[in-house]
């Protein structure tokens, strides 16, 4: 890679983190990564916040937000491109919940 692609892209970078800094999505995201890192010193992502639920969130909730989120953030439905890794990272937070609470 020649310096100047390294420079272009380094450029290209920081537009995009300065234009999603300010998305509401993203900012839940990072926070609940955050959140994750926290929690016993383990890292990771706490799920419940992925699906911006409580810990205390009924099966039901749980299942009906996961529903909400793939809808709106799937790669075929979403309407914009882009958004395979949200739809990844709902699909992992909610597989999380669903072994923690032995779902089968």
């Amino acid at each position: 890679m020649t310096e100047t692609t390294a420079e272009m892209m380094s450029e290209w970078l920081n537009q995009v983190l300065q234009g999603i800094s300010n998305d509401p999505v993203i900012v839940e995201f990072w926070s609940a990564m955050r959140m994750g890192n926290q929690s016993g010193g383990k890292a990771g992502i706490d799920p419940y916040r992925v699906l911006g639920l409580e810990k205390t969130a009924t099966d039901d909730q749980v299942k009906k937000r996961y529903r909400e989120l793939v809808g709106k953030v799937h790669p075929d439905t979403a309407g914009v491109k882009g958004t395979e890794f949200l739809f990844q990272l709902v699909t992992s937070a909610y597989q999380q919940i669903s072994k923690e609470r032995e779902w089968r």
